[in-house]
């Protein structure tokens, strides 16, 4: 009885292996994603000649200091759920916490001169847009709010995970709780537009993105995923809102704006 029992110790081991290693594959590097703006207006989509020319020709230059309203908005999305599909349209996110606080931010002096290029930050509420969401129905909300600023950004995130190099270690049993043989990656992109209110004329582009990779215990997967997932979301906000920072400062010593 002990000979049969010791024998199926190492099988048994195999077994319980094969059950925790089915289902993944080696970790491929986490693919930058690339959100689009153009799904909230077909005019970004799909400029014509005459809309080029009329883009070329306008001189729309804003006045500061002025009021800035921001809007974040979810990309639409096509989700599977068995033998049925479920689509999502774009929407508003409601902004809070830090990334709301570093829009505030921006409210006081931001050019290299010192001056206040904003007086004001209103974010864009779900309350005043229709749905879909619609570049021109988030122009028609700016105005509600005063604000011959708007600007417009969309968040992407792709995210991968799966067995590394030193995953090996796992077949020696004790590997499997002490050596970081798996992977987890998240990218998150940010994409945003500076647009004037009154004519929907784009004035200028900011960006920001953030990559987080982190080695981990097989047991540790989800709770690292979760991890680098906030990391990479709130590196790639601030890294959007830093770019915005500077790119209204340079609209402001530029031809393209004027400060009184």
């Amino acid at each position: 009885m002990r000979r049969g029992l010791r024998a199926c110790g190492p099988v048994c081991a195999l077994a319980v292996l094969s059950l925790l290693l089915s289902g993944c594959s080696s970790y491929m590097s986490v693919v930058k994603p690339v959100p689009k703006l153009s799904v909230l207006s077909p005019e970004l989509e799909n400029l014509t000649d005459v809309v080029i020319e009329t883009y070329l020709k306008a001189d729309v230059r804003p006045v500061f200091p002025s009021v800035l309203a921001v809007a974040k908005v979810r990309p639409a999305t096509v989700s599977n759920y068995g033998y049925r599909k479920v689509e999502k349209d774009a929407a508003l996110e409601v902004l809070r916490g830090e990334e709301a606080d570093g829009w505030r931010r921006m409210i006081g002096p931001v050019a290299g001169g010192g001056e206040a290029l904003l007086e004001q930050v209103q974010f864009v509420s779900s309350l005043l847009v229709k749905n879909p969401v619609t570049l021109k129905g988030l122009r028609d909300s700016a105005a509600l709010l005063h604000a011959p600023l708007l600007l417009v950004y969309l968040q992407d995130d792709s995210q991968s995970a799966g067995y590394n190099d030193a995953a090996m270690a796992y077949w020696t049993i004790v590997g499997l709780f002490v050596v970081p043989g798996n992977t987890v990656g998240h990218y998150t992109t940010c994409q945003g537009v500076l647009i004037d209110t009154r004519s929907g004329f784009i004035l200028a582009t900011a960006e920001g993105e953030a990559k987080r990779e982190e080695n981990v215990l097989r047991g540790a997967v989800h709770i690292a995923r979760d991890r680098v997932e906030q990391q990479a979301q709130a590196e790639a906000v601030a890294d959007l809102q830093k770019s915005f920072r500077e790119t209204l400062a340079g609209l402001a010593r530029s031809r393209g704006g004027r400060v009184e």
